[in-house]
């Protein structure tokens, strides 16, 4: 029978592990905290034993110090790799010589994950099985119509992290065709459940709809996606999801960008900031479409204003915004942010003509690809293209053609509107030069 110093016990064990791991891999705890996304206070406390790790920090500790399970399973209590229960707590195990045969292991997911947090346990978290089949065969079976019962909308928010992950992770591929054909079998769903179910089915169908139709924006398929999109606005304040409404006006402000409505942009973004003042994340991201909208207009008070309170608010963020919105801590936090003032500092150099903003593009954009993480290399031809525009609006075209030309078989192979848009651009400064960047033989933008 385990005594009740066993917790403290394993929690001491974690951060002797925790801190073996990190000085293997040379990192100060300054330096593994902000990889992580984390302050360096947890950290301390992690190691020194006085706090328990939460399932999430394992599991990116785990991931980035290559500790091959071990932290994941200290944290889990010593069970299986990822298999906790509700709230965290472990799982108990199984006594010996129980059965006949060992069961085969059953892999889990835990939420939230990627941003999704479960639509009935929230923050609090929860365990989700994985069959080896796959969640997609699990609950899309052609000819079987799924229960509308909680095991569905687990495994509907599962799946969601996944094609939110390969959206994130990989830069070729169409994912706009099942991610739509799960967002109509959820939808299908929600007349048939019953309470907390059905909310929860609402909820998850405009963040389903939201992705489908970022998806078919970022293939150019602008009438199909800004119907997806106003389909997620409506869901989303429906079921009172105001965090996934403010996502897609910031969506929204993308594609009126891309269409070159300046206007338009701005106006979704402000109304962005408007829906849920509530979260703070929701309004950082808002301001940054914001200083993007003024940048486009050629507004430079309003780009200073909105990307300053921007970056004050994003130091301010809390626990809640780190489950919410993990893009906005952290490394990718740094390039989420970096990124978007270089595209509204280019964008306001070539309304204005200012070089100096353009330096200071060159200077952000720089940022974003240092600190760019590993696994979202999708990204990097595009803020590769980013960084080579601010440098051709500086006028150093020279280095613009150098950055951009190691890019161009990644952006001719991905079939992305915003990797196109931003080609142009450069392409159309670079004047005469232009054919440096060619797409090929008998290939124009």
């Amino acid at each position: 029978m385990a005594s009740v110093e066993q917790p403290m016990l394993t929690r001491e064990h974690f951060g002797r592990e925790l801190r073996r791991f990190r000085e293997l891999a040379g990192l100060t705890q300054v330096q593994l905290a902000a990889r992580l996304g984390y302050d360096h206070t947890y950290l301390s406390k992690l190691e020194s034993g006085a706090r328990a790790p939460r399932i999430a920090f394992a599991r990116q500790a785990d991931h980035l110090l290559n500790a091959a399970g071990a932290l994941l399973r200290l944290a889990t209590g010593g069970t299986a790799i990822g298999v906790s229960a509700p709230g965290g707590l472990p799982l108990p195990s199984t006594p010996p010589g129980a059965g006949t045969a060992p069961s085969p292991p059953v892999r889990r997911i835990d939420l939230p994950a990627f941003g999704v947090t479960c639509p009935l346990h929230d923050t609090e978290g929860c365990s989700v099985p994985v069959p080896a089949t796959g969640l997609a065969e699990l609950l899309l079976v052609k000819g079987r119509v799924p229960t509308a019962d909680t095991d569905t909308l687990h495994g509907f928010a599962v799946l969601l992290t996944t094609y939110l992950k390969a959206d994130a992770e990989v830069l070729t591929g169409d994912l706009s065709v099942p991610v739509e054909r799960a967002l109509r079998g959820l939808v299908e769903l929600i007349p048939r459940a019953r309470g907390a179910v059905s909310a929860g089915l609402l909820r998850l169908a405009a963040q389903y709809a939201d992705l489908a139709g970022w998806l078919r924006v970022k293939r150019g398929q602008h009438g199909v996606g800004m119907m997806w999109l106003q389909r997620a606005v409506e869901w989303a304040m429906a079921a009172g999801n105001f965090a996934t409404a403010s996502e897609v006006m910031t969506n929204m402000s993308v594609l009126a960008w891309l269409e070159g409505d300046a206007a338009t942009a701005l106006e979704h973004s402000r109304a962005a900031a408007e829906v849920d003042r509530g979260r703070r994340w929701t309004v950082v991201q808002a301001k940054l479409y914001q200083a993007r909208g003024h940048a486009l207009l050629g507004d430079g008070e309003g780009f200073t204003t909105q990307a300053g309170e921007a970056r004050r608010m994003a130091e301010r963020l809390g626990d809640r915004d780190r489950i919410e919105a993990p893009w906005l801590f952290g490394a990718e936090g740094e390039t989420f942010i970096a990124s978007h003032l270089a595209g509204a500092l280019r964008d306001l150099a070539d309304t204005t003509g200012d070089r100096t903003m353009a330096a200071r593009a060159v200077r952000f954009a720089e940022t974003a690809l240092e600190t760019l993480p590993t696994r979202m290399h999708p990204s990097r031809p595009l803020l590769t293209l980013r960084l080579a525009d601010s440098h051709a609006c500086t006028g150093d075209l020279d280095a613009a053609i150098a950055l951009a030309r190691p890019v161009m078989p990644a952006v001719r192979s991905a079939g992305n509107t915003l990797l196109r848009k931003e080609l142009a651009r450069l392409r159309a400064r670079l004047a005469g030069r232009s054919d440096a960047l060619s797409y090929g033989p008998g290939r124009s933008t």
